[in-house]
């Protein structure tokens, strides 16, 4: 199964409150310069999600979420889904790391 089809499918056990974050709030909002809003949007309607990496970390399965906007600009969530979505970071990427996912065949 497509790895994005899958995050929609467990996403969709998730409504808009169960969202929290797993560093403060402020820091990460600020980080990628948006809102919660703006970010609880984008996670549930998925409408720039390119690439879905699977993660195992420390007996936890943890996702991570490429979000593309154009060739120069995107975000990256990394998100853990438990009893809770939990948004563990968020960060910009730019050109460089773009073109070098490209390069991977990571993102189209």
């Amino acid at each position: 199964m497509d790895s994005i089809k899958e995050f929609e499918i467990l996403l969709k056990n998730y409504s808009k409150d169960d969202i929290v974050f797993g560093k403060i709030e402020k820091y990460i909002l600020d980080r990628i310069n948006a809102s919660k809003e703006e970010v609880i949007k984008e996670l549930f309607s998925g409408e720039n999600l390119k690439f879905v990496e699977k993660q195992e970390r420390n007996n936890e399965t943890r996702y991570a979420l490429f979000f593309v906007y154009s060739k120069r600009k995107g975000r990256v969530y990394v998100a853990g889904l438990g009893e809770e979505f939990r948004i563990i970071t968020a960060y910009p990427i730019g050109r460089k790391t773009l073109s070098k996912y490209k390069k991977k065949r990571f993102i189209n």
